[in-house]
């Protein structure tokens, strides 16, 4: 059985995402980019609603666990470090107003830094991707987060 968590801003401690379930990453390129997809056809996000994943995967036992702590956000070959999950199963950010982190052509690359702050105090906490090139994720700042363990599921 999984277990069951809510990632909320370091800094004010408000809750960020729904309830999630921590799973294995999916390879990068198992989601598709919306230009590999016929038109019309919306992409699917990396992760399943309701799911994250630590990327790389032994981050979460080397330096995530069991607060999250102090890690900083870097841009890999394969992708962005940190904790990945659905657009969807973030509530308590919004993008920034800061015009250089949200760059793409039909959407946002992710490439510039955080694009996502907490909406109780502004701190930048997460990077969006949805660009017609990039898979469509979240990806939480780990020095920015922590997890609050809810237990197991019923």
């Amino acid at each position: 059985m999984a277990r069951m968590v809510v990632f909320r801003c370091r800094n004010c401690h408000c809750d960020l995402t729904e309830l999630l379930r921590e799973v294995p990453l999916p390879q990068e390129d198992s989601a598709p980019a919306p230009y590999a997809l016929p038109k019309g056809e919306e992409c699917p996000p990396r992760m399943r609603p309701g799911t994250f994943a630590y990327d790389p995967p032994e981050a979460g036992e080397r330096v995530f666990r069991p607060q999250l702590g102090g890690a900083a956000l870097g841009l890999r070959r394969a992708g962005l470090d940190g904790i990945v999950l659905a657009p969807t199963d973030v509530h308590g950010a919004q993008l920034t107003s800061l015009r250089g982190r949200k760059n793409g052509c039909c959407g946002l690359d992710g490439c510039d830094g955080p694009n996502l702050v907490c909406r109780c105090c502004m701190a930048e906490v997460a990077t969006e991707r949805s660009d017609c090139w990039t898979p469509r994720e979240v990806v939480l700042v780990p020095a920015a987060v922590e997890a609050v363990n809810v237990g197991y599921p019923s």
